[in-house]
Formats: C-alpha cells, structure tokens, sequence
C-alpha cells in the first residue's frame, strides 16, 4: 500500500505541475494577444514562452499519461489471445518501453539538453535553451517510473487476472 500511495502522490504532482503549465501557457498567449492588438507592439517573450511551455505541457503530458494509463493503446488484438501469450506480449511490450525510453528521453534527452545548456533564447536571456529540452529526460523518469510499475503487476498478476494495459480500452 505504501507504493501505491507514493504512485498516486507523484501523479497528483505531475497533475498540478500540468495545470500551473496549461495556465502559464494561457496567460502567455493571451498576453501575446492582449499586447499585439490592443497595444499595438506585442510582448517580445510571448511567443517563445508558449512554445516552451508547449514542449513542457507535452512531455509532462506524456508522463501522466502513463501514470494514469490513459496512453494511446490497441488492446483489441492482445485480448484475443491466450492469457499466458497475453501475459508474454505485456511483458515484451514494457521492456521495450523501458528500452526505447532509456535510449532516446534519458540518454537522448540529457545529451541534447546539456548540448544546448550553453545557449540563450533570445528573448530570454536569462534561460538557457537546454532547460527547454530538459523536458524530455524528465518525463523519461516518469515514463520509465510508471512502465516499471507496470511491469511489476503484471509479472505479479496470473494471466487470467491480467486485464488491459489501458484506460480507454479496459
């Protein structure tokens, strides 16, 4: 139970961590708007801050996501199986998320983030464009948190108990 509590304290972070993205994304688009046609000059940072607080809200997205299953999944043909191919097919599945997760949003993502941690946004001096890119290992984090996670129960839950992977289809 104590792990279960843990999981759900880290996806309802990564949940207000998402609203306070979505409203800082909001407020710097309509600021952009605000500024251009009823001031006349738009703001020079609102443009460059909603994009990176696009690439932010994506990838903390992504890693709710699988915290919460609510990934894009196709269970239809899996259900169709066997229990234990089932069981097999899930477990192949995790360990390549895990694989592809550490290949490309932890090694990936940290080398082109800090590949990038020398350069300055334009309109933001003051950030470097690396922490725009550090999006990526941070959800590989989660993502790789969560997919082990998944691995675990479903190791530990007999084929005929283990339902779908996902949300939208189980």
């Amino acid at each position: 139970m104590k792990v279960q509590a843990i999981r759900n304290g880290i996806v309802k972070i990564l949940e207000n961590i998402l609203i306070l993205l979505v409203i800082g994304l909001t407020l710097s688009v309509l600021w952009g708007v605000f500024t251009r046609f009823c001031l006349g000059h738009q703001a020079s940072f609102t443009d460059e801050l909603a994009r990176i607080l696009l690439v932010w809200v994506s990838m903390i997205g992504a890693a709710l996501a699988f915290g919460l299953k609510a990934h894009l999944g196709v269970d239809f043909f899996i259900n169709k199986l066997q229990p234990c191919a089932r069981k097999i097919l899930n477990v192949v599945v995790q360990l390549v998320t895990i694989t592809l997760t550490v290949v490309i949003f932890l090694v990936g993502g940290i080398s082109l983030a800090l590949a990038q941690m020398g350069q300055q946004l334009p309109t933001m001096p003051w950030l470097s464009r690396g922490m725009v890119y550090a999006a990526i290992p941070v959800a590989g984090v989660f993502i790789l948190m969560f997919t082990f996670e998944n691995l675990i129960v479903i190791l530990k839950t007999p084929a005929e108990k283990l339902g779908s992977q996902t949300q939208s289809e189980g």
